[in-house]
C-alpha cells in the first residue's frame, strides 16, 4: 500500500519522499485558464495555493520524483468541461505530457472519450468525482481503459472490503486524511463563496445548509426498504452533519483492514497546505502502513497504537465526527 501525497512544488519532492510518499498528485493553473474562467478551475482547486505555475516547474518536479522511482499524476478532475474549454484543455494536457507525468486523474466522461478519440495513450485514473460505489461501476470504467479508481469518502470499511473482493486488475485508492464533507463530491454542484451576506454566517457556505438524509436498501425482490436510524450509513451521515466542512478528518485506524483487503494506495488531501503539514501527514500515515503490514500484527494493538500516534502527532484526540470510518470508534 502506497501513500498518495499532494505536491505543489519541486522543492517538496525529496522531503515528502523521505517521509514515506510512494506517489504524488498535482495540478497546474496559470493565467491562461484563470483569466478566461475565473470561477471554474481546471482541477477542483481554485486559483491560489495548490498549483504549479509553469510547466518548467512541473517538469523539474517530475524529474526529481522519477529520479527516486516515484510516479506523478496530473489532476484534470473537474466534473465537466464545456466544448469551448477544450482548445485550452489540450494545451494543458500536452504540456503535462511533455513534462513527463505518469497518468491523468479525470472525472468527466467527455474528457475520457476525447482522450481516446485523439489516441492519447496515457494511463487514466478516476477521481472520486466519478462516484464509484460498487464493483459494477469499477468494471464499467475498466472497460473505458481506466487503471486506477479513487473511491468516494462515504464508503464504510465493510463496503470497501466487499467492493475490493469483487474486482481485480485495477488499482483502488481511498481517502485517509483531510477534507471530508458530508456531501458526495460527484453529486455536488455547490459553488462555495456565492452565498449572499443576508444569509446567516453559519450557512453562507452551501455545505452548511441543514438537510435530512434517509438511506435505502433493496430487498431480494427489488423493493426498497428505508434503513433504520441505527444503520451504519445513516449514523455516519448524521455524525458528519455536525461538522459539514472540516480540514482535519482522519481514517488511519482503517489502515490495518485496508492493507489486508488489498487497497493499493491511500490519499492525503492537502494541495496548498504548508510543507510542514504535508510532511507530518505523510510520515504519520506511512509509519502506520508499515505497522499494519507487520506479519502477525494484532488488530486491537494496531488500533491503540494508531490512536496514540494520532494524539501525539496532532495534539488532539480522535473524535467520531471527524473520522472517515467512525464505525471503528
Amino acid at each position: 500500500m502506497k501513500v498518495l501525497s499532494p505536491l505543489d512544488s519541486a522543492a517538496e519532492v525529496e522531503l515528502l519522499a523521505d517521509a514515506g510518499a510512494g506517489e504524488f498528485y498535482c495540478g497546474l493553473l496559470d493565467e491562461r485558464w484563470h483569466d478566461r474562467y475565473p470561477v471554474m478551475s481546471i482541477n477542483r482547486r481554485p486559483a491560489g495555493k495548490g498549483h504549479f505555475r509553469t510547466f518548467s516547474d512541473l517538469r523539474e518536479a517530475v524529474d526529481r520524483a522519477h529520479g527516486l522511482g516515484l510516479p506523478v499524476f496530473f489532476t484534470l478532475n473537474e466534473h465537466y468541461y464545456t466544448a469551448g474549454q477544450y482548445e485550452l484543455l489540450w494545451f494543458y494536457i500536452d504540456g503535462a505530457l511533455e513534462a513527463g507525468i505518469d497518468a491523468f486523474i479525470v472525472t468527466d466522461f467527455g474528457l475520457i472519450a476525447s482522450l481516446q478519440e485523439r489516441n492519447y495513450r496515457m494511463p487514466l485514473h478516476c477521481s472520486t468525482g466519478t462516484t464509484v460505489f460498487n464493483s459494477r461501476s469499477v468494471h464499467f470504467f475498466m472497460e473505458l481503459g481506466v487503471v486506477n479508481i479513487t473511491l468516494p469518502r462515504h464508503l464504510s470499511v465493510a463496503e470497501l472490503g466487499c467492493l475490493s473482493s469483487h474486482v481485480s486488475g485495477v488499482g483502488l485508492t481511498v481517502f485517509i486524511l483531510n477534507s471530508r464533507c458530508v456531501n458526495v463530491d460527484g453529486f455536488c454542484t455547490f459553488q462555495h463563496g456565492l452565498a449572499g451576506r443576508e444569509i446567516p454566517p453559519m450557512y453562507r457556505n452551501a455545505c452548511m445548509l441543514p438537510f435530512q438524509v434517509s438511506g435505502f436498501r433493496m430487498h431480494e425482490r427489488g423493493q426498497p426498504a428505508v434503513l433504520t436510524q441505527e444503520a451504519c450509513q445513516v449514523r455516519r451521515q448524521k455524525l458528519w452533519e455536525r461538522v459539514h466542512v472540516d480540514d482535519y478528518p482522519c481514517g488511519a485506524c482503517a489502515l490495518y483492514d485496508l492493507h489486508r483487503m488489498g487497497i493499493g494506495s491511500v490519499k492525503i488531501v492537502g494541495r496548498g497546505n504548508p510543507l510542514e503539514r504535508k510532511h507530518s501527514d505523510v510520515r504519520f500515515i506511512s509509519s502506520l502502513i508499515e505497522r499494519a503490514a507487520e506479519a502477525g500484527g494484532d488488530r486491537d494493538e494496531f488500533l491503540r497504537h494508531a490512536r496514540g500516534l494520532y494524539a501525539q502527532t496532532y495534539e488532539r484526540t480522535c473524535r467520531p465526527f471527524m473520522c472517515y470510518y467512525p464505525e471503528l470508534l
